[in-house]
Formats: C-alpha cells, structure tokens, sequence
C-alpha cells in the first residue's frame, strides 16, 4: 500500500496551455503528439516540486478533484493525497532518480488517458529508523484533464506490477 501511495504521490500531468476539442471529438495523431510533450515536459516539472520539497507546486498539478483508486478499491480524495505527499517528503534524505515512461496516451476531448510505467530510486527513512537505498517499479492508469491552466492530473488507478528494493533487497 505504501508503494502504490508513493507512486501516486509523484504521478503528474501537464500544465501547458492548449485549446481543446469539443468533447465528443477524438483527437489526431499530431494533437495526440503534442499533448504528450506537454505532459512529458510537465513530469520535468513535477520533479522539480518533489527536489524542491514544494507540496503546493506538487498539489498545483493535479485538479481540484484529484483522486486515486487502490487496487482493493479505496479512493483517496485530494486531500488525503496531500497529507500522504507530505509524510512522504518527510522520510526522503535524498533523490537519486525519478523515470517515467507515457505508454498508450489517447487523446479524447478534454482528457487524455495513458498507462504510465514509474522507476524511482531515493535514500529514504525505513521503519528500523535509518536511511536505506529504496528502488521502486509500477505501471498506473493516469488520467489528466485540460484545465484554463493547462493539463492536471485528475485519477490514477489499476496500480500493478509493482516491485520493491530495499538495499538492494526485496521488501
């Protein structure tokens, strides 16, 4: 569960601005290309909140009814996300690398859907109370929606194939 919380936690979208379809149309290929570029600069973007430690600039990427669905089911609202987001922040001593891959990005009106596949690598705070070399793997449904301020990330869901290295070792 707290894999997938991190996961959730780091998951962002694009806040370029860009005119929208009517929702009923499918989008083209080439506005399919750009929304992806837009995304994929607005993951550059995230990682500077999360280096930075800015829980707003991390809260200001996603919409206002934010939310993500566990694998057993339990939604979490914005705000609980964003209490997660801190307590997370808390326990990291340090990045050493954040990859995100867009996978399957479709393009439909005001949302874009995609699988997005995560490997993120940090010296973190463990329950035994020091700092270890923590490697995690994921792949999640994401789903962002254009706003007046550019693409947020509006749900992420069917967290799975998750995998966890705690010094090297799995968890």
């Amino acid at each position: 569960m707290r894999l997938f919380l991190v996961l959730l936690a780091l998951s962002a979208a694009s806040c370029t601005r860009a005119s929208a379809p009517p929702p009923s149309q499918s989008t083209s290929t080439s506005d399919t290309s750009s929304v992806r570029r837009e995304i994929e600069q607005w993951y550059d973007e995230n990682k500077r909140a999360f280096l930075a430690e800015d829980v707003d600039a991390i809260m200001a990427l996603r919409t206002e009814d934010f939310h993500s669905v566990t694998p057993d089911g339990t939604v979490n609202d914005r705000a609980a996300m964003e209490h997660y987001t801190i307590g997370l922040l808390n326990g990291i001593d340090r990045w050493i690398s954040m990859d995100f891959d867009i996978d399957n990005l479709e393009v439909t009106g005001d949302l874009a859907r995609a699988v997005v596949r995560q490997h993120l690598v940090r010296m973190a705070l463990r329950p035994d109370g020091l700092v270890h070399h923590v490697e995690t793997w994921a792949s999640q449904n994401e789903t962002w929606r254009r706003t007046p301020e550019g693409w947020k990330l509006y749900r992420v869901d069917s967290v799975r194939d998750q995998r966890r290295l705690v010094d090297g070792q799995p968890d």
